[in-house]
């Protein structure tokens, strides 16, 4: 194993369920490490596992504790959720600290209110959601759209054969409080109150045929919209009853069609355990950006920082069609 060493990368909420992925993701490929979070005992412990990682416990509200736990940090990855509140206090840190932001954030009306905020100065790179929801949908539509004209519509259709969903998962869904962030005729509306419809979707194998949630909350809707030209974007949720298996058994399938002149272009992607893989997407954009290996700056999407078919080349996806 190489030793940590170079730029630094500092990780907060580091000893989450989707930071532990992504601290050990980084160890094996070299990155120095920085552990963050409220909890010393827990960053010390994990910090065990990982020889060379430096501990910096910080408070969210105490924003002297943020720089110190920042200082000569290249990078600082947000994976404190539910994200409802820890990503502006981190951006501020991360800006003051001259730091490139990134987070795992899935849920919608968050990544809608990052795009909100001011540009970061021209040298820095945030970008949100990097993970399986929000990243995964982006990477495969822009991968997908080419350089024609507007699409008519992007579908976003997901298959889990069961989830377990983390702590944090189950807290973001309790405030999401039955609240879905559509995009259509050309811009976002936040809807509430009735269920969502549903309709069926023929999934690539092994899921085929299901029926599926539409206007799932995910924040693909948010980052497709925010680059990609299109009147509508489409969402299909279908999930297996709650599996028995660890996280790390789920099988996923994601599925991008763009919609254009009556034509489609369809690609997917396939794999397993969608907290493992956020991860995996985290740690190849942390590493990237520690090299210097972004194709833009700003307050970007993951499909507007990096290559979308060579990053997603680089994931551990079961199964990957771009044709």
């Amino acid at each position: 194993m190489t030793s940590p060493s170079g730029p630094a990368v500092a990780v907060y909420g580091a000893y989450g369920h989707t930071a532990q992925f992504l601290v050990a993701a980084l160890h094996r490929r070299g990155i120095a490490l920085v552990l963050s979070g409220r909890d010393a005992a827990r960053l010390h412990a994990l910090a065990a596992r990982h020889p060379g990682a430096k501990v910096r416990p910080a408070a969210l509200d105490v924003p002297a504790e943020l720089d110190r736990a920042l200082d000569g940090a290249t990078i600082v990855v947000n994976c404190a959720g539910p994200f409802g509140d820890t990503p502006p206090a981190l951006v501020d840190a991360a800006l003051r600290a001259g730091a490139h932001y990134l987070d795992v954030a899935g849920e919608t009306l968050v990544v809608w209110r990052m795009f909100e905020r001011p540009e970061p100065p021209a040298d820095l790179l945030a970008v949100p959601a990097v993970g399986f929801f929000g990243g995964l949908g982006d990477l495969l539509a822009t991968a997908a759209y080419g350089s024609g004209p507007p699409a008519d519509a992007v579908s976003v259709a997901v298959a889990l054969d069961g989830w377990v969903p983390t702590r944090g998962s189950r807290l973001a869904g309790k405030l999401r409080a039955g609240r879905r962030v559509v995009f259509s005729n050309g811009r976002l509306h936040l809807r509430t109150g009735a269920a969502a419809p549903t309709a069926h979707w023929t999934f690539p194998p092994p899921f085929g045929p299901r029926e599926a949630e539409t206007e799932f909350p995910t924040a693909d809707v948010v980052t497709i919209a925010r680059h990609l030209l299109t009147r509508e974007i489409r969402t299909y949720l279908h999930t297996a009853p709650t599996a028995a298996e660890p996280h790390r058994e789920q099988r996923f399938v994601v599925e991008v069609t763009i919609h254009r002149g009556g034509g489609e272009h369809r690609v997917s992607a396939s794999g397993r355990d969608i907290y493992a893989f956020s991860a995996a997407m985290a740690a190849e954009a942390a590493v990237r950006v520690v090299h210097g290996d972004v194709r833009a700056t700003g307050l970007v999407t993951a499909g507007q920082a990096f290559p979308a078919a060579d990053f997603l080349g680089s994931l551990p996806l079961d199964h990957l069609d771009l044709s």
